[in-house]
């Protein structure tokens, strides 16, 4: 190699390690959003989420594309800073009421996890995710997928945005709970960068009650290797040849995607099992420690991907108090 080559490749390294940290940072930046009423189409949500609305929301779908080069930025970098930090833990809530379901005995539905329904206002569709009730001071928080809260790339937020945790069969047994805030990062709003395509929504109160109250709230597992055994990962598939109206959950061990920092583990689902709790241990059928959320599936279907939490998703978590 000559010695201006040599030279060449000695600047673009030196720019790359300037580059580099200012790039990663400017990504976990947190950007937020309150509804906008501007864009509500009804005072609440059961105006507008009528039971044939939420039946025919189109299933909220992220593929895996091997060609993508987003979720690879920085990612070996990202990767050591992730487990070179310390695991940390919140704790779960269990309900304050007593108000169990009466469901049949074969039905599993966990009152923490839920159904996400959201408008688009760019294209004027419904659309559908799945969502988990989190503990914390405010007893108001579920976490979801970025991509389920947020366009990415440039977009906009989404609006109308409503939770109904334990949906079953049409059924809104704990109620809809109206969303107050809306937060991500900017590497998801800006850049769509999967590594950041973790998101927090509040409720407002319902009938003078707050969430966790109500459902539990989960903890959540932060700087957890991709490495897991015995994960539960829970949501709404609801494209062929899920039905939609009940939960499903799929368990096995995670592993680390190829120059990745996503987990991936075997399973089925389909669109709108996005932002499905990714469950690092269970203390309860309705309770857990949630690691990641999903965010990506594989096309043909068959695994499910997710990036475990980190710092900055503790970052968020603890900004959400002010919400």
């Amino acid at each position: 190699m000559s010695r201006k080559n040599l030279l060449s490749v000695f600047i673009a390294f030196i720019t790359f390690l300037i580059i580099t940290p200012s790039v990663m940072a400017n990504e976990a930046e947190i950007i937020s959003e309150q509804e906008d009423t501007k864009y509500q189409m009804f005072d609440n949500s059961e105006e507008y989420w009528t039971k044939e609305k939420m039946e025919n929301a189109i299933p909220m779908d992220k593929h895996f594309d091997a060609t993508e080069s987003k979720s690879l930025t920085n990612s070996e970098e990202a990767n050591k800073i992730q487990t070179s930090e310390k695991s940390y833990n919140t704790e779960p809530a269990s309900p304050k009421y007593n108000n169990a379901l009466d469901f049949s005995p074969n039905a599993v539905v966990p009152s923490t996890t839920g159904k996400l329904f959201f408008y688009n206002p760019n294209d004027g569709n419904n659309y559908v995710c799945s969502a988990s009730a989190v503990n914390n001071p405010n007893k108001n928080l579920v976490s979801t997928a970025g991509h389920c809260m947020h366009e990415g790339s440039g977009g906009d937020f989404y609006t109308n945005i409503v939770f109904v945790p334990a949906y079953y069969e049409g059924n809104a047994p704990y109620g809809r709970w109206n969303v107050n805030w809306k937060v991500t990062f900017r590497g998801w709003t800006d850049n769509g960068n999967y590594d950041y395509d973790q998101a927090f929504l509040t409720v407002f109160q319902n009938d003078g009650r707050n969430l966790v109250n109500v459902v539990g709230g989960n903890g959540l597992s932060f700087n957890y290797s991709q490495n897991q055994s015995d994960v539960r990962v829970t949501g709404y598939p609801a494209a062929d040849p899920y039905p939609g109206d009940i939960p499903y959950s799929c368990y096995g061990d995670t592993s680390k995607r190829f120059l990745s920092n996503d987990a991936q583990i075997s399973c089925g689902f389909t669109g709108g099992a996005s932002g499905g709790a990714w469950f690092r241990t269970m203390s309860s059928e309705n309770l857990g420690q949630i690691f990641a959320v999903t965010s990506r599936r594989s096309d043909p279907r068959g695994t499910l991907y997710a990036r475990p939490f980190t710092s900055d998703y503790r970052d968020l978590f603890e900004g959400m108090e002010d919400r």
